[in-house]
């Protein structure tokens, strides 16, 4: 869970200080073992060592991961063609997960070769309004330094083909 969601270097190594130090009554003992189970030279760098730690459980708990794809399809739904959905991703597994679903809308699921024209009646219900994702400025990182991992992508709803010759 840690690597995973945490993007966490030393994964193994902070899991098995969790493990050895049970039980943990509170977040500042957790924080405290965290660190004392990363290397001196990597506490650094990257701001506090146990952001990422506390991410992972974060995601874990709330099941963000798992709601998200769940959200996005709803939303595609649920958008007039026309609309525009815009999603910002702070963390590298939200952002596939953002890509992942809105590159399906866009191709309607078609497995299809791209050389070939597609026989598997894909539908396609969004396109991107830009393909590589907006990332903050210089100058709103040195502002706001949470916004440095942020990413944010845009697809736009367009009509179904079989609604398309009703409008």
């Amino acid at each position: 869970m840690l690597h995973q969601y945490g993007d966490e270097r030393f994964s193994r190594r902070i899991a098995a200080a969790i493990v050895a130090a049970r039980p943990i009554e509170n977040t500042t003992q957790l924080a405290e073992i965290v660190v004392s189970a990363i290397p001196a030279p990597a506490r650094r760098t990257g701001g506090h060592p146990a952001k990422r730690t506390f991410q992972a459980i974060r995601i874990e708990v709330n099941g963000e991961l798992e709601a998200l794809p769940v959200a996005l399809d709803a939303a595609i739904e649920h958008t007039e063609p026309g609309g525009r959905i815009a999603v910002l991703s702070y963390h590298s597994g939200e952002d596939r997960i953002v890509k992942e679903r809105f590159r399906a809308a866009e191709t309607g699921g078609c497995e299809c070769p791209p050389e070939l024209p597609c026989v598997c009646d894909a539908v396609q219900t969004v396109r991107l309004v830009r393909g590589v994702p907006r990332t903050p400025s210089a100058d709103e990182q040195s502002g706001n330094r949470r916004a440095t991992s942020a990413r944010l992508r845009v697809v736009e709803r367009i009509a179904d083909l079989a609604t398309r010759g009703r409008r």
